[in-house]
C-alpha cells in the first residue's frame, strides 16, 4: 500500500461522501474514516459506504479530531499518509500528484490549496496564509522551508512518510482546538528533506458550524497550552521564527492579571507546564504592562 488518507468525521455524511468521491480509486490507496461518535442515524449511513480499501472506525465517545486521527495512525498501511477534513475535498490534479511523488525521497511533500464556501462555492480566505508561505518559499528557500516546517500547522496539504511519524512517535494532541499544531511542527522538524509543490490540489471549505470557527473558555485554555508548547519548542531548538498568535495570547493573559485574577493564575500554570520559565513569563507580563501604560500616556 502506497497511500493512506485519514479522515476524522462527525455528523456530516453528505460532505464526507463528497470528499471520498474526490479521492481517486487506486489499488495502492486506502481510506480510513474515523467516526467521532456521530448520531445513530448517521452511523447507519456510514455503514453503507461502498468503496474498495475503505476502513470505517467507530468511536463510542466523542473525543475530537486529534483523538480520531491518533486512532487511525497505528493501523495505517501506506508508505505515505495524508489527512483530510470531512468537509473538504481534493481537486482534479490530485491523482497526477500521487503518481509523481510515489517514489520521492522526500519525507514530506507539501502542496497548495484553494478555499471556498461549502454551500455557495464562493471563494473564501482560509488558505491565504498557505499561499503566503509558499510564495515565501519560492522567494527565499531557506526561510521558506522553516516556515513550512514550523508555521504551517494544519494537517492537510502535506503528504508525510509513515516511517517518519512512527520512528519519532508523533501523535496529535487531543485538545478541543489546535490539536494539529504539534503534529505539524514535529513532522516538519524531523523531516530530513521536504518538497513544496505549488499546485492547488486540495479545497478547504468554510462552514458556519465548523469547530474551528468558535472558541469558548476551555478552547481558549487549550489554545494557550498548544501555543505555549509550540513557542517553547521553537526556543529550545533555536528556530528563528516568531509566533504572533502566541504574542496575542500573552497580551490577553497579562490583561487577566487585573481583569480576572483567577484565570490569570490558571493560565500561568499552563505556561509553566508547557516548559516556559518563570523569568520568561514575568518579563512578558512586565513588557505588556509597560506597553499598556505607554498607550494610555
Amino acid at each position: 500500500m502506497n497511500f493512506t488518507v485519514i479522515i476524522p468525521h462527525r455528523n456530516i455524511p453528505m460532505l464526507l461522501g463528497r470528499l471520498i468521491k474526490s479521492i481517486p480509486m487506486r489499488d495502492d490507496l486506502e481510506i480510513i474514516v474515523v467516526d467521532d461518535h456521530s448520531d445513530a442515524c448517521v452511523v447507519e449511513q456510514l455503514r453503507s459506504l461502498e468503496r474498495e480499501n475503505l476502513d470505517l472506525m467507530l468511536n463510542q465517545e466523542c473525543h475530537g479530531a486529534g483523538y480520531a486521527r491518533n486512532c487511525a495512525l497505528p493501523v495505517a498501511k501506506g508508505k505515505w499518509v495524508l489527512f483530510a477534513d470531512a468537509d473538504d475535498f481534493f481537486n482534479t490534479e490530485f491523482n497526477d500528484f500521487l503518481n509523481e511523488y510515489i517514489n520521492s525521497d522526500a519525507d514530506i511533500v507539501y502542496f497548495n490549496a484553494n478555499s471556498l464556501d461549502s454551500e455557495t462555492f464562493e471563494p473564501s480566505h482560509r488558505v491565504d496564509h498557505l499561499h503566503e508561505f509558499i510564495d515565501e518559499y519560492h522567494r527565499d528557500k531557506e526561510r521558506g522551508a522553516l516556515i513550512m516546517r514550523y508555521l504551517f500547522t494544519e494537517p492537510w496539504c502535506k503528504m508525510v512518510k509513515l516511517d517518519l511519524i512512527k520512528n519519532n512517535d508523533i501523535r496529535f494532541e487531543e485538545t478541543s482546538i489546535r490539536n494539529d499544531v504539534r503534529y505539524s511542527y514535529l513532522v516538519g522538524h524531523y523531516a530530513e528533506k521536504i518538497v513544496v509543490d505549488e499546485r492547488q490540489l486540495y479545497c478547504v471549505t468554510t462552514r458556519q458550524n465548523s469547530v474551528s470557527r468558535g472558541i469558548g473558555y476551555q478552547a481558549s485554555m487549550d489554545e494557550l497550552k498548544v501555543f505555549a508548547g509550540w513557542k517553547n519548542f521553537l526556543m529550545d531548538h533555536h528556530i528563528p521564527l516568531e509566533l504572533p498568535k502566541f504574542d496575542l495570547c500573552l497580551y490577553n493573559f497579562t490583561r487577566h492579571l487585573w481583569k480576572d485574577n483567577k484565570r490569570f493564575w490558571t493560565e500561568y500554570k499552563i505556561l509553566i507546564n508547557a516548559g516556559l520559565s518563570h523569568v520568561y513569563i514575568i518579563n512578558k507580563v512586565l513588557f505588556y504592562i509597560w506597553k499598556s501604560i505607554g498607550y494610555k500616556l
